[in-house]
Protein backbone atom coordinates (compact mmCIF):
# COMPACT_ATOMS: atom_id res chain seq x y z
CA UNK A 1 0.00 0.00 0.00
CA UNK A 2 1.65 3.49 -0.89
CA UNK A 3 1.61 6.29 1.53
CA UNK A 4 -2.00 7.20 2.22
CA UNK A 5 -5.26 6.27 2.94
CA UNK A 6 -7.00 6.70 6.73
CA UNK A 7 -4.93 7.07 9.76
CA UNK A 8 -6.30 5.35 11.88
CA UNK A 9 -5.90 1.75 9.21
CA UNK A 10 -2.45 3.11 8.88
CA UNK A 11 -2.08 3.27 12.40
CA UNK A 12 -3.67 -0.22 13.32
CA UNK A 13 -0.98 -1.93 10.81
CA UNK A 14 1.55 -0.08 12.09
CA UNK A 15 0.61 -0.93 15.84
CA UNK A 16 0.94 -4.60 14.42
CA UNK A 17 4.20 -4.22 12.72
CA UNK A 18 6.10 -2.55 15.74
CA UNK A 19 5.08 -5.66 17.55
CA UNK A 20 6.38 -8.02 15.50
CA UNK A 21 9.83 -6.32 14.53
CA UNK A 22 10.25 -5.57 18.37
CA UNK A 23 9.17 -9.46 19.80
CA UNK A 24 10.61 -10.57 15.96
CA UNK A 25 7.63 -12.90 15.89
CA UNK A 26 5.57 -13.70 12.44
CA UNK A 27 2.13 -13.43 12.38
CA UNK A 28 0.39 -11.32 9.98
CA UNK A 29 3.14 -9.97 7.94
CA UNK A 30 6.42 -11.75 6.46
CA UNK A 31 9.20 -9.33 7.20
CA UNK A 32 8.96 -5.94 9.03
CA UNK A 33 11.65 -2.97 7.53
CA UNK A 34 12.36 -0.09 10.54
CA UNK A 35 14.10 2.44 8.65
CA UNK A 36 15.95 5.07 11.07
CA UNK A 37 15.68 8.62 9.96
CA UNK A 38 18.83 9.69 7.44
CA UNK A 39 18.63 6.00 6.18
CA UNK A 40 18.87 5.73 2.59
CA UNK A 41 15.05 4.55 1.19
CA UNK A 42 15.16 4.18 -2.35
CA UNK A 43 16.35 0.76 -2.88
CA UNK A 44 13.46 -0.66 0.05
CA UNK A 45 11.00 -1.10 -2.75
CA UNK A 46 13.35 -3.48 -4.42
CA UNK A 47 13.25 -5.76 -1.54
CA UNK A 48 9.97 -5.22 0.43
CA UNK A 49 7.20 -6.96 -1.13
CA UNK A 50 3.47 -7.01 -0.84
CA UNK A 51 3.46 -9.02 2.49
CA UNK A 52 6.08 -7.06 4.48
CA UNK A 53 5.35 -3.41 6.23
CA UNK A 54 8.00 -0.35 6.26
CA UNK A 55 8.37 1.64 8.58
CA UNK A 56 9.38 5.08 7.67
CA UNK A 57 10.35 8.86 9.57
CA UNK A 58 7.45 11.06 8.67
CA UNK A 59 10.77 13.37 7.27
CA UNK A 60 11.87 10.64 4.64
CA UNK A 61 11.16 10.63 1.03
CA UNK A 62 7.90 9.21 -0.40
CA UNK A 63 7.92 5.52 -0.65
CA UNK A 64 6.14 3.98 -3.99
CA UNK A 65 7.00 0.45 -3.65
CA UNK A 66 4.22 -2.47 -3.01
CA UNK A 67 5.22 -3.12 0.53
CA UNK A 68 2.56 -1.30 3.19
CA UNK A 69 4.21 1.72 4.43
CA UNK A 70 3.56 3.61 7.67
CA UNK A 71 5.22 6.59 9.35
CA UNK A 72 6.63 7.39 12.28
CA UNK A 73 7.88 9.93 14.96
CA UNK A 74 10.66 9.51 17.43
CA UNK A 75 13.66 6.50 17.19
CA UNK A 76 13.62 2.74 18.81
CA UNK A 77 16.92 2.74 19.71
CA UNK A 78 18.77 3.81 22.94
CA UNK A 79 17.35 3.15 26.20
CA UNK A 80 14.78 5.89 26.98
CA UNK A 81 13.58 6.60 23.33
CA UNK A 82 10.21 6.40 22.18
CA UNK A 83 8.59 5.99 18.89
CA UNK A 84 5.26 7.46 17.84
CA UNK A 85 2.77 5.65 15.28
CA UNK A 86 -0.12 8.45 15.65
CA UNK A 87 -1.09 9.07 19.16
CA UNK A 88 0.04 5.39 20.10
CA UNK A 89 3.65 5.18 20.98
CA UNK A 90 6.13 2.95 22.53
CA UNK A 91 8.94 3.46 24.97
CA UNK A 92 12.51 1.36 24.71
CA UNK A 93 12.91 0.26 28.49
CA UNK A 94 16.13 -1.81 29.73
CA UNK A 95 15.33 -5.15 31.52
CA UNK A 96 17.11 -5.02 34.37
CA UNK A 97 15.66 -1.41 35.63
CA UNK A 98 12.05 -2.55 33.86
CA UNK A 99 10.93 -3.48 37.64
CA UNK A 100 12.47 -0.28 39.32
CA UNK A 101 10.48 2.30 36.91
CA UNK A 102 6.93 2.71 36.32
CA UNK A 103 5.60 1.27 33.37
CA UNK A 104 3.13 4.15 31.45
CA UNK A 105 2.17 2.78 28.15
CA UNK A 106 3.46 0.32 25.66
CA UNK A 107 7.48 -0.82 26.71
CA UNK A 108 9.47 -2.60 24.75
CA UNK A 109 11.90 -4.40 27.71
CA UNK A 110 15.79 -5.58 25.78
CA UNK A 111 18.37 -7.51 27.08
CA UNK A 112 21.23 -4.94 26.78
CA UNK A 113 24.01 -6.76 28.08
CA UNK A 114 25.55 -9.86 29.96
CA UNK A 115 23.85 -8.13 33.17
CA UNK A 116 20.65 -8.55 31.70
CA UNK A 117 20.94 -11.75 29.96
CA UNK A 118 21.58 -13.21 33.08
CA UNK A 119 18.91 -11.39 35.46
CA UNK A 120 16.47 -12.67 33.01
CA UNK A 121 18.22 -16.42 33.21
CA UNK A 122 17.71 -15.88 37.04
CA UNK A 123 14.63 -14.75 36.73
CA UNK A 124 13.22 -17.87 34.56
CA UNK A 125 14.70 -20.25 37.50
CA UNK A 126 12.89 -18.16 40.31
CA UNK A 127 9.58 -18.59 38.29
CA UNK A 128 10.02 -22.34 38.03
CA UNK A 129 10.60 -22.67 41.85
CA UNK A 130 8.67 -20.80 43.34
CA UNK A 131 6.07 -19.40 41.14
CA UNK A 132 7.06 -15.82 41.56
CA UNK A 133 7.25 -13.76 38.30
CA UNK A 134 9.09 -10.50 37.52
CA UNK A 135 6.59 -8.04 37.56
CA UNK A 136 7.33 -6.05 34.34
CA UNK A 137 7.16 -9.72 32.45
CA UNK A 138 3.42 -9.95 33.36
CA UNK A 139 2.54 -6.45 32.74
CA UNK A 140 0.47 -6.81 29.76
CA UNK A 141 2.01 -3.39 28.11
CA UNK A 142 5.27 -4.87 28.17
CA UNK A 143 7.13 -6.18 25.25
CA UNK A 144 9.66 -8.76 25.67
CA UNK A 145 12.06 -7.62 22.72
CA UNK A 146 13.75 -10.73 20.81
CA UNK A 147 11.39 -12.97 22.19
CA UNK A 148 11.37 -15.52 19.33
CA UNK A 149 15.14 -16.05 19.20
CA UNK A 150 14.75 -17.00 23.17
CA UNK A 151 12.58 -19.99 22.29
CA UNK A 152 14.24 -20.93 19.48
CA UNK A 153 17.87 -19.64 19.48
CA UNK A 154 19.72 -21.94 17.61
CA UNK A 155 16.73 -22.77 14.28
CA UNK A 156 17.97 -20.39 11.46
CA UNK A 157 15.40 -18.62 9.35
CA UNK A 158 15.72 -15.61 7.34
CA UNK A 159 15.73 -12.44 8.95
CA UNK A 160 11.94 -10.61 9.36
CA UNK A 161 12.89 -7.66 12.04
CA UNK A 162 15.21 -5.63 9.85
CA UNK A 163 16.78 -2.17 11.13
CA UNK A 164 18.16 0.14 8.07
CA UNK A 165 20.70 2.24 10.49
CA UNK A 166 21.26 6.15 9.49
CA UNK A 167 24.55 4.86 8.34
CA UNK A 168 23.41 2.44 5.72
CA UNK A 169 24.30 -0.82 7.78
CA UNK A 170 21.40 -3.27 8.16
CA UNK A 171 20.94 -5.26 11.56
CA UNK A 172 18.50 -7.63 13.15
CA UNK A 173 15.89 -6.95 15.49
CA UNK A 174 15.75 -4.51 18.54
CA UNK A 175 19.36 -4.31 18.92
CA UNK A 176 20.99 -7.50 17.20
CA UNK A 177 24.00 -8.29 15.07
CA UNK A 178 24.91 -5.80 12.20
CA UNK A 179 24.53 -8.44 8.91
CA UNK A 180 25.60 -6.22 5.85
CA UNK A 181 24.84 -2.92 4.32
CA UNK A 182 22.26 -1.26 2.54
CA UNK A 183 23.62 -2.04 -0.69
CA UNK A 184 23.85 -6.14 0.50
CA UNK A 185 19.67 -6.27 1.42
CA UNK A 186 19.19 -8.54 -1.25
CA UNK A 187 21.93 -10.55 -0.04
CA UNK A 188 21.92 -9.97 3.51
CA UNK A 189 17.84 -11.01 3.64
CA UNK A 190 18.45 -14.04 1.95
CA UNK A 191 20.67 -15.41 4.26
CA UNK A 192 19.05 -17.29 7.16
CA UNK A 193 20.45 -16.38 10.69
CA UNK A 194 20.18 -18.68 14.17
CA UNK A 195 18.02 -17.15 16.15
CA UNK A 196 20.80 -15.80 18.95
CA UNK A 197 22.03 -13.11 16.13
CA UNK A 198 19.38 -11.04 17.20
CA UNK A 199 21.42 -9.96 21.04
CA UNK A 200 24.47 -8.47 19.38
CA UNK A 201 27.91 -8.94 20.65
CA UNK A 202 26.35 -9.74 24.44
CA UNK A 203 28.27 -12.95 23.87
CA UNK A 204 29.17 -15.74 21.32
CA UNK A 205 26.22 -17.40 19.56
CA UNK A 206 27.06 -20.65 21.00
CA UNK A 207 27.31 -19.19 25.04
CA UNK A 208 23.77 -17.75 24.52
CA UNK A 209 22.38 -21.01 22.97
CA UNK A 210 24.13 -23.41 25.34
CA UNK A 211 22.72 -20.75 28.24
CA UNK A 212 19.02 -20.96 27.19
CA UNK A 213 19.70 -25.12 26.26
CA UNK A 214 20.70 -25.94 29.78
CA UNK A 215 17.24 -24.57 31.60
CA UNK A 216 14.45 -26.47 31.30
CA UNK A 217 11.89 -24.99 28.44
CA UNK A 218 12.63 -21.24 28.31
CA UNK A 219 9.46 -21.32 26.07
CA UNK A 220 7.36 -22.94 28.30
CA UNK A 221 8.09 -19.27 31.12
CA UNK A 222 7.19 -17.28 28.42
CA UNK A 223 3.76 -18.48 27.65
CA UNK A 224 3.28 -18.57 31.11
CA UNK A 225 3.79 -15.00 31.76
CA UNK A 226 1.78 -14.49 28.25
CA UNK A 227 -1.67 -16.20 30.18
CA UNK A 228 -0.64 -14.14 33.52
CA UNK A 229 -1.06 -11.55 31.50
CA UNK A 230 -4.14 -12.69 29.70
CA UNK A 231 -6.35 -13.68 32.52
CA UNK A 232 -4.63 -10.39 34.55
CA UNK A 233 -4.22 -13.59 36.97
CA UNK A 234 -2.71 -12.52 41.11
CA UNK A 235 -3.77 -15.18 43.80
CA UNK A 236 -2.90 -18.20 40.80
CA UNK A 237 -1.07 -21.46 40.79
CA UNK A 238 0.22 -22.58 37.84
CA UNK A 239 1.89 -26.11 37.60
CA UNK A 240 5.15 -26.52 37.16
CA UNK A 241 6.21 -22.96 38.67
CA UNK A 242 6.29 -23.79 42.55
CA UNK A 243 3.48 -25.68 42.58
CA UNK A 244 2.09 -29.07 41.40
CA UNK A 245 -1.04 -31.05 42.66
CA UNK A 246 1.03 -34.23 42.46
CA UNK A 247 4.17 -34.76 43.87
CA UNK A 248 5.52 -38.40 43.70
CA UNK A 249 8.73 -38.06 42.93
CA UNK A 250 8.53 -40.36 39.80
CA UNK A 251 7.86 -37.01 37.08
CA UNK A 252 9.98 -37.62 34.23
CA UNK A 253 9.47 -35.63 32.08
CA UNK A 254 8.37 -31.48 31.57
CA UNK A 255 5.14 -30.28 30.27
CA UNK A 256 5.18 -29.86 26.05
CA UNK A 257 6.16 -25.89 25.38
CA UNK A 258 3.22 -25.26 24.11
CA UNK A 259 0.20 -27.52 26.17
CA UNK A 260 -2.19 -25.75 28.43
CA UNK A 261 -1.16 -24.88 31.45
CA UNK A 262 -3.24 -26.62 34.43
CA UNK A 263 -3.65 -24.12 37.08
CA UNK A 264 -5.52 -23.66 40.45
CA UNK A 265 -7.51 -20.91 40.99
CA UNK A 266 -10.22 -19.28 43.76
CA UNK A 267 -12.46 -21.22 41.63
CA UNK A 268 -10.99 -24.48 41.64
CA UNK A 269 -8.83 -26.30 38.96
CA UNK A 270 -8.18 -24.29 35.46
CA UNK A 271 -6.77 -25.48 31.86
CA UNK A 272 -5.71 -22.80 30.08
CA UNK A 273 -4.20 -22.32 26.77
CA UNK A 274 -2.70 -19.10 25.52
CA UNK A 275 -3.13 -20.16 22.16
CA UNK A 276 -6.89 -19.96 22.42
CA UNK A 277 -9.86 -17.95 24.16
CA UNK A 278 -10.29 -22.06 25.91
CA UNK A 279 -10.85 -22.34 29.60
CA UNK A 280 -12.33 -25.41 31.65
CA UNK A 281 -13.03 -25.92 35.12
CA UNK A 282 -11.71 -29.76 36.21
CA UNK A 283 -12.30 -31.97 39.03
CA UNK A 284 -9.48 -32.78 41.62
CA UNK A 285 -9.45 -36.16 40.09
CA UNK A 286 -9.01 -34.84 36.47
CA UNK A 287 -6.28 -31.82 37.63
CA UNK A 288 -4.39 -34.77 38.78
CA UNK A 289 -4.52 -37.15 35.36
CA UNK A 290 -3.71 -34.13 33.10
CA UNK A 291 -0.44 -32.89 36.10
CA UNK A 292 0.50 -36.95 35.54
CA UNK A 293 0.30 -36.93 32.00
CA UNK A 294 2.02 -34.07 31.41
CA UNK A 295 4.67 -34.70 33.84
CA UNK A 296 5.24 -38.51 31.94
CA UNK A 297 7.41 -39.43 29.37
CA UNK A 298 4.70 -42.20 28.35
CA UNK A 299 1.23 -43.04 28.20
CA UNK A 300 2.22 -46.27 30.02
CA UNK A 301 4.78 -44.09 32.78
CA UNK A 302 1.49 -41.94 33.56
CA UNK A 303 -0.68 -44.82 33.80
CA UNK A 304 1.74 -46.23 36.59
CA UNK A 305 1.60 -43.13 38.48
CA UNK A 306 -2.22 -42.37 38.52
CA UNK A 307 -3.04 -45.70 39.24
CA UNK A 308 -1.09 -45.28 42.41
CA UNK A 309 -2.16 -41.54 42.72
CA UNK A 310 -6.10 -42.80 42.56
CA UNK A 311 -6.08 -45.97 44.00
CA UNK A 312 -7.37 -47.42 40.47
CA UNK A 313 -6.35 -50.87 38.29
CA UNK A 314 -3.96 -50.42 35.95
CA UNK A 315 -6.67 -50.30 33.24
CA UNK A 316 -8.59 -48.01 34.55
CA UNK A 317 -5.88 -45.77 34.74
CA UNK A 318 -4.91 -46.10 31.52
CA UNK A 319 -8.37 -45.28 30.29
CA UNK A 320 -8.41 -41.91 32.38
CA UNK A 321 -5.14 -40.96 30.64
CA UNK A 322 -6.45 -41.38 27.25
CA UNK A 323 -9.11 -40.12 27.42
CA UNK A 324 -8.00 -36.98 29.35
CA UNK A 325 -5.14 -36.40 26.15
CA UNK A 326 -8.02 -36.85 23.24
CA UNK A 327 -10.47 -34.72 25.08
CA UNK A 328 -8.62 -32.09 26.64
CA UNK A 329 -5.74 -31.73 23.91
CA UNK A 330 -3.03 -32.50 26.17
CA UNK A 331 0.30 -34.55 25.72
CA UNK A 332 3.18 -36.52 27.61
CA UNK A 333 6.10 -34.64 28.25
CA UNK A 334 9.62 -34.27 26.85
CA UNK A 335 11.75 -36.38 28.79
CA UNK A 336 13.90 -34.13 30.90
CA UNK A 337 17.72 -33.67 31.21
CA UNK A 338 19.97 -33.28 33.77
CA UNK A 339 19.73 -29.22 34.71
CA UNK A 340 22.78 -27.56 35.32
CA UNK A 341 23.24 -23.56 35.40
CA UNK A 342 25.95 -21.68 33.31
CA UNK A 343 26.50 -17.68 33.53
CA UNK A 344 27.02 -15.56 30.08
Amino acid sequence: MRDGGRSTESEQVGARAIREWITGQREEYSRVFLVESGAPTEGIREVAGRDDVVLLPETSGRYEGPARAVRYRGALDEIGDELFLGETSVEVQDYVAAVFVQIVGPTAVCLLDAAGWYAFLTDAEIARDTGVFPSALIDPRVLLADRAALMNPRERLTPSAIRVRSDGRVSVGMRGEVIGTFEELPTVLAAPLPGVAAWGDMATREELAADLETRESIGRYLFATDLMKMLRLSAVKISGFGWSPVDDRLADAAPLTTDPFLLETADGFLLADTGTPRRRLLSPITATVVAVVQTSSTLEVAAARVARQLSVSPSDARGLCREAAATLNIHCGTRRRPHTTTAT
